[in-house]
């Protein structure tokens, strides 16, 4: 497959600025190709990150599923318009480019998601980013997983969506949460908690 040669010629060494081209091009399966480079290629693709976050606002769901997943390994904590430009996505038409939305936003490093919601709280602390955000970083207490559960069975759907990523990331020390977001009425979010909880190694009935 020519994608895979391309990707063995840039960790061989070719230079990166000659995946510009391709992530820039009009034509859409080549801009996912290149989009899908620059994600294997992971934080190497760190200097060509702007045209990446362009990226995610590209009419392909495609190319915004891969600039997805270059967030996880590419986002510093000073990135956060970057982040708001994935966190948009948590809305997405496209149901496959809001479940890369939900897996980055569950993958992001804490000091990343934090610095996010630090900007949401400053810029709009009653909103729904603000709070999902806030969700996200819940530690494991037993208030704090009863909000989770709550933020679960909102009426919401965006919020619910939130409260799934904060599912995944609690599921490291607490299932619970997550379960029950495998149970959801809501397909995404129930695809979306299968996934992560089979990542985690959980099997139901053995490992809970």
């Amino acid at each position: 497959m020519i994608a895979n040669d391309l990707l063995d010629e840039f960790h061989g060494g070719y230079p990166l600025d000659n995946l510009l081209p391709l992530l820039t091009s009009h034509g859409e399966a080549v801009a996912q190709c290149g989009m899908w480079i620059a994600s294997e290629l992971g934080a190497n693709a760190r200097p060509l990150f702007a045209t990446i976050v362009e990226g995610l606002r590209h009419p392909s769901p495609g190319v915004r599923f891969w600039a997805l997943d270059c967030l996880i390994s590419c986002s510093t904590p000073e990135d956060t318009d970057a982040i708001n430009c994935g966190l948009d996505l948590i809305d997405d038409p496209d149901p496959g480019v809001v479940w890369q939305a939900l897996v980055s936003l569950a993958s992001l490093p804490t000091a990343v998601v934090r610095a996010a919601a630090d900007l949401a709280m400053r810029q709009a602390p009653r909103s729904t980013r603000a709070k999902g955000l806030d969700l996200v970083l819940a530690p494991d207490t037993p208030q704090d997983i009863e909000r989770v559960i709550l933020g679960l069975r909102e009426e919401d759907q965006t919020l619910r969506r939130y409260a799934a990523v904060a599912a995944a990331r609690l599921g490291d020390r607490v299932m619970r949460p997550l379960r029950l977001a495998m149970a959801s009425e809501d397909s995404t979010i129930q695809r979306f908690a299968k996934d992560m909880a089979e990542r985690k190694g959980f099997v139901p009935g053995i490992s809970d």
